[in-house]
């Protein structure tokens, strides 16, 4: 087994580093430590080590070996695991191109300290005129409440924005409860919206506070669409997700873009929510913030890359909050909570094997930091690999695959009903959506069945389905994928 000194380190270089990159570091280091220059306490044993260490990632068997012996100490002693689920045991040898699902659960250790981590949070309010009224009171009050149950190792601030955004509360101010309310009482609303004034002000206040130890977090409320700064919206938050700062979108009513706020997300690992009432917004701010504060690691990735023969079609994230994933490597997955998983089920394309006995699918790594005042981060192996078989495996799908591509074949219907009606496809678009509800109905999901039908019936009359509808279709059937629902109908 390899020491307690990582060899790699010990030569400064990557785990990647190339045959020429470790022989220009070696020679190097033993010149800097030869016996012959050096006479100081312990440069000859460390010259020994250098020694050691470029003998054994020199020679290529040699190295693979280490590596297999780095990986199987990392997997010991990560503070989460993971597990892989593939949808068959063996995967027929074919001359055409198969499906093959995967699901990867990513889960913290049962032992691992339980430690509530510092929070860094920054609320974008959008305060333009249609948020007049019951919506922003709603938000105000919920802005209270989170503030109320900040700890002194707690950062947060609140921006508002129409087509400029101001601080409302800094994180100086956050920290005194008659100066918060204060500010926030003079919150009103006017203007237009403009996304990206807001998560520019919002993202400039989180990078004041980042902590590695600790979560970094942006909220946006919105419900309206943002016009000609989209593209600069993606870019920031793709920024934000390489600073370890994760955002949740909350739409408001019907009249904001999701397929902006689904991709603004989930380029960070964040996810949206949709509330067609402004009632349940201190609701749904009380649990995300409950929600941070037992999170046990952050700034979770799956990265690496898939074997030539296979292609990556889609990848969904189904807990802890179902969410489209990006399907470009590296992967952000979000938040691991302490009493939960990251679950992410993979869609992929295996094309014709040559005479193999096994398919590595992928060569992956798990990344994240464990939180707390020692943070930690984790780089956890995971190689994919599945036999290859001349005959079809006898048994069926495991459960787990079952029940999650159940759950997503009822969201695509929705979305492929919705991608039909904007080509035009008005009849074949409410074809869809009256099998959506029969097997919604089936499932003992009589409200989504019957907005189901509602749009159906109005794609007939008016040849479009309603911005409401679209809402409460999409974000319905996505719920369908979290496991144990309250009851029928839920």
């Amino acid at each position: 087994m390899p020491g307690e000194q990582d060899y790699y380190s010990l030569l400064g270089v990557s785990r990647d580093a190339t045959p020429d990159e470790l022989r220009s570091a070696y020679r190097k280091a033993a010149m800097k430590y030869h016996p012959d220059k050096n006479v100081s306490e312990g440069d000859t044993e460390l010259f020994v080590q250098i020694n050691k260490a470029y003998e054994i990632l020199a020679d290529p068997e040699k190295r693979a070996a280490y590596d297999a012996q780095l990986a199987e100490m990392a997997v010991e002693q990560a503070q989460f695991r993971c597990r892989v689920i593939q949808s068959r045991r063996t995967i027929l040898e074919l001359d055409e191109p198969q499906v093959h699902y995967i699901l990867i659960d990513i889960e913290p250790r049962a032992d691992i300290a339980e430690v509530r981590p510092p929070i860094n949070l920054s609320i974008i309010i959008d305060r333009s005129t249609s948020m007049r009224g019951p919506r922003l009171d709603q938000v105000r009050a919920a802005a209270i409440s989170i503030l109320r149950s900040l700890q002194p190792s707690d950062s947060a601030s609140i921006v508002a924005f129409s087509d400029r955004a101001e601080i409302i509360v800094s994180p100086d101010q956050a920290r005194d409860m008659s100066v918060a309310r204060a500010r926030l009482s003079l919150l009103t609303a006017g203007g237009g919206t403009e996304i990206g004034q807001g998560l520019k002000a919002g993202l400039a206040e989180l990078e004041r506070n980042l902590a590695r130890q600790g979560v970094n977090h942006l909220v946006l409320l919105t419900d309206g669409r943002t016009y000609g700064d989209e593209e600069e919206c993606l870019a920031m938050a793709s920024q934000a997700a390489r600073q370890g700062i994760t955002i949740n979108g909350v739409g408001i009513g019907s009249d904001w873009s999701d397929r902006f706020l689904d991709e603004l997300a989930s380029r960070t690992g964040g996810n949206v929510v949709f509330l067609d009432s402004p009632t349940a917004i201190t609701g749904l701010l009380r649990k995300l913030f409950d929600d941070l504060t037992k999170v046990v690691a952050s700034r979770i990735q799956l990265a690496g890359q898939f074997a030539q023969q296979v292609d990556l079609r889609s990848a969904f994230k189904l807990l802890p909050e179902p969410m489209p994933v990006d399907d470009e490597f590296p992967a952000n997955l979000g938040h691991l909570p302490r009493d939960g998983k990251i679950r992410v089920l993979l869609e992929t394309v295996v094309h014709p094997l040559g005479d193999v006995e096994e398919l590595t699918i992928g060569r992956f790594e798990i990344l994240g930091d464990v939180l707390g005042p020692q943070a930690e981060e984790i780089r956890l192996p995971l190689h994919v690999r599945i036999p290859v078989s001349q005959e079809p495996d006898p048994d069926p799908p495991p459960d787990d695959i079952l029940s999650a591509l159940g759950a997503v074949a009822l969201y695509r219907m929705q979305e492929k009903a919705r991608h039909e009606a904007e080509l035009g496809q008005a009849g074949q678009a409410a074809r869809r959506l009256e099998n959506l509800a029969t097997q919604l109905l089936a499932s003992g999901e009589r409200e989504l069945a019957k907005a189901a039908l509602n749009e159906a019936e109005r794609l007939v009359h008016s040849r479009r389905i309603s911005a409401e509808g679209e809402k409460m279709l999409k974000y319905g059937t996505r719920a369908l994928l979290l496991p144990a629902k309250a009851g029928p109908g839920s």
